[in-house]
């Protein structure tokens, strides 16, 4: 099975059972359903935080906040060979400079955060990579190493499209 539009559970409106949530930190590689989770990862709600810091989200009310060196990643079925884009919404909490790698095995970048903030609550980012086997480890990673522990990037509204071939265009 091959997907096209948002991952499993890539809005992260399926929520954590409350076993394994504890306020707002996901404690066990798969309290996030859908997807494996590494070092300090928040389950957050989109709008008006404690302290005077605002959460912005993309899609719904739910999305998740990575801490220092956190991860989260799925497995996605795909066709090897083929170009792929992943889109997610993203942005950052706090002024300073963040980062989020984004990986799929060999292919890796690091994409820096902006504080734009389009209508949505998030700016939208893609990446895009080729497929080399019949299924794909996607990773969002945090890392940085920031000062203050309440900082880190917001992910929301994970997708996945699968690309077309460039063909040669015909001259008249």
């Amino acid at each position: 099975m091959f997907y096209a539009g948002l991952l499993p559970n890539g809005n992260f409106e399926q929520q954590p059972k409350p076993t394994d949530i504890k306020q707002t930190i996901l404690l066990r590689k798969n309290s996030l359903p859908e997807w494996e989770i590494s070092g300090q990862v928040e389950y957050i709600h989109g709008g008006p935080q404690a302290g005077g810091m605002y959460f912005p989200v993309a899609n719904g009310i739910h999305a998740v906040k990575l801490g220092n060196e956190a991860t989260i990643s799925q497995t996605i079925p795909v066709k090897a060979g083929s170009l792929y884009t992943v889109t997610f919404g993203a942005s950052r909490t706090c002024a300073q400079q963040q980062v989020l790698r984004v990986s799929v095995p060999p292919q890796t970048g690091d994409l820096p955060l902006q504080t734009l903030y389009c209508s949505d609550g998030a700016d939208v980012y893609a990446y895009g990579f080729k497929a080399n086997s019949t299924s794909v480890k996607l990773t969002f990673k945090n890392p940085g190493v920031d000062e203050d522990p309440k900082c880190g990037p917001i992910i929301d509204a994970v997708a996945i499209k699968q690309l077309l071939p460039p063909r040669p265009t015909r001259c008249k």
